[in-house]
This record gives structure tokens, C-alpha cells and sequence, in this order.
């Protein structure tokens, strides 16, 4: 099964009081479905994973799933203790998703030994498929090219999430890897380019607040459009230039309030967005010519 298309990085739904909310979450995946997204990665970097208990990630996977349709809903399933790892991966299934993933432990500078052991581990925790997610803009650690084709060859990788500039990597990741295996870019200024080296799709943050963006960029570039795909992929530079002032998440959900689409604040301790603060944003968003059309409503 190839993973491909435009598939959201689904930001964390909360409600006024910090918990998660089910029925924020529900409106905003129902509003992405309607722009056609093909599908969703839940609890990422992106849903503030590393600040969510298991109970909470897994209600949040059966909520997406509920609501997704025929979509991919991809569960990622790192944490800190591997023990939740493995439970994520054993449970995902039960609850909806349709693949895992995972990127590689925070903190610690692992061998790529001990790396090829946890991806294994993962990997026996479940019959969905894996996707790896490497985003060594977080974690401190590339993975190579050698790394990832070797665990694509032995059937432990069923794709990967790249998040990273070095497309030279990727481009050989693809020329390494089997028939259907997913790859997806996880960096919304570079879709175009890793389209155009083999990529299957994106996972992405921006996808939220600009989904029919990206649907119409990837569309345009399957049709052989690619002056319209290029068109596209320099709005997008755009819109995250629009986004660049603070911190992401926090910064992404005042654009979301600023489109009528609120799903809460950020979890404790990113930063808290006033409406002074969210009103900059939108600001910022309104300022990019042409932009207006393609964001969530």
C-alpha cells in the first residue's frame, strides 16, 4: 500500500481549559476532508506529541479515524519510553489507523544499531504498515540514506516521513527502495522539488490552515502542470514567511482562530497567543497577495 497525496500534520485540538478536545478535533478534520485531502498524520511533531499522555493520543487517533473516511490516518507513535511506543503500535490498529510511524528517540545520540533495533521493535508491535520519520531539525540526528534503503530492504520500513532540506538524501532513499514504498516530504517550502525526485506526497503543518494549497500543488503537478505547481509552491513560501514571527505551533493555531477555526490554544509551556497577537497574524496572512483564496474556512 503506497501512502501518497496531501496528508495533513493534524494539530492538536484543545479546549479552553488546556484538555484535548474531541469535538474541535472532529470540526477540523471534517473541514479538511471537505478541501480533499487524502488523508492525515496524527500525533506529530506538529500535535505536540511529546506533550500528550498514550490515553490521550490513542482518543485523539479514534477520534481522526472516525471522521476520516477512506483516508490514510497515520499514527505516530514515538514517546520516551519505549514501553508506550510499543502499546501505541499495538493498539493502533484497534483504533482506527491505517499506518504507523515513528522518528527516532529524543535526548540521547543513538548508534545505528541501536536505531535499527528500535525501528525492528516497532515494526514486531504491529501488522500496519511503518513509515520512519526522520526530522533532524528536532532530534539532532540524521539518518542516512544507508540506514533507512537497508531497513526498506529488509521489509522492517514501509516508507518514510523526510523532513529535512538535504533532498540529495531523499533522492537516494527513492533510487534505494522498492516498489510502493511511501515517501512523503514533511517540509512545505521543498514539496515541489521532492515531487519532482520521486516523492509520493507531503505531510505537512501548513496543510491545516492552507490545505487547498497543497491538494491543488500536488494536482498540478501530477497533470505535468509544473508552472502552476511552481505558482503554488511560492505561495506557500509565502504563507510560511507570514507564519515565521514566534513559535510555529502556537503562531499556526491564532491563524486558525484568525479563520473562524479554533482549536485552542498550544499546550503548556508554548507560548499563550493573545488577541492582540492573533490579530498580527492575521494581519501578516491577509498580506499575502493571493493567499486569501486557498486557506480554511
Amino acid at each position: 500500500m503506497t501512502i501518497s497525496g496531501i496528508l495533513p500534520a493534524l494539530l492538536t485540538a484543545y479546549d479552553d481549559e488546556g484538555s484535548i478536545s474531541l469535538d474541535r478535533t472532529s470540526m477540523l478534520v471534517s473541514k479538511l476532508v471537505d478541501t480533499g485531502v487524502d488523508g492525515f498524520f496524527v500525533s506529530g511533531t506538529s500535535g505536540e506529541y511529546y506533550l500528550l499522555s498514550t490515553a490521550e493520543r490513542l482518543e485523539l487517533l479514534e477520534t481522526v479515524a472516525a471522521h476520516a473516511g477512506d483516508r490514510h490516518v497515520v499514527m505516530q507513535v514515538a514517546a520516551s519510553d519505549q514501553r508506550d511506543v510499543r502499546e501505541m503500535a499495538r493498539r493502533a490498529a484497534d483504533h482506527g489507523a491505517t499506518a504507523i510511524s515513528a522518528s527516532i528517540p529524543l535526548y540521547y545520540t543513538y548508534s545505528d544499531e541501536s536505531l535499527v533495533d528500535y525501528f525492528r521493535d516497532i515494526r514486531s508491535c504491529s501488522e500496519l504498515p511503518l513509515i520512519g520519520y526522520t526530522i533532524p531539525g528536532f532530534t539532532g540526528r540524521v539518518l542516512s540514506a544507508d540506514l533507512l534503503t537497508g531497513l526498506a530492504a529488509e521489509g522492517t520500513l514501509a516508507g518514510l516521513k523526510y523532513t529535512s532540506s538535504d533532498l540529495a538524501v531523499l533522492a537516494r532513499v527513492r533510487a534505494g527502495t522498492p516498489e510502493g514504498f511511501s515517501l512523503l516530504l514533511g517540509s512545505d517550502d521543498l514539496l515541489v522539488a521532492a515531487l519532482s525526485h520521486g516523492a509520493d506526497g507531503g505531510i505537512g503543518a501548513t496543510f491545516n490552515i492552507a490545505p487547498r494549497l497543497y491538494v491543488d500543488l500536488h494536482r498540478a503537478f501530477r497533470e505535468g502542470d509544473l508552472a502552476e505547481a511552481r505558482r503554488l509552491q511560492e505561495l506557500a513560501v509565502a504563507l510560511l514567511g507570514a507564519l515565521a514571527q514566534g513559535e510555529v505551533y502556537p503562531t499556526l493555531k491564532s491563524g486558525m482562530r484568525a479563520r473562524g477555526v479554533d482549536i485552542g490554544q498550544s499546550r503548556a509551556p508554548m507560548a499563550q497567543h493573545t488577541p492582540e497577537q492573533d490579530a498580527q497574524v492575521a494581519g501578516a496572512l491577509a498580506a499575502v497577495d493571493g493567499l486569501e483564496g486557498y486557506l480554511i474556512s
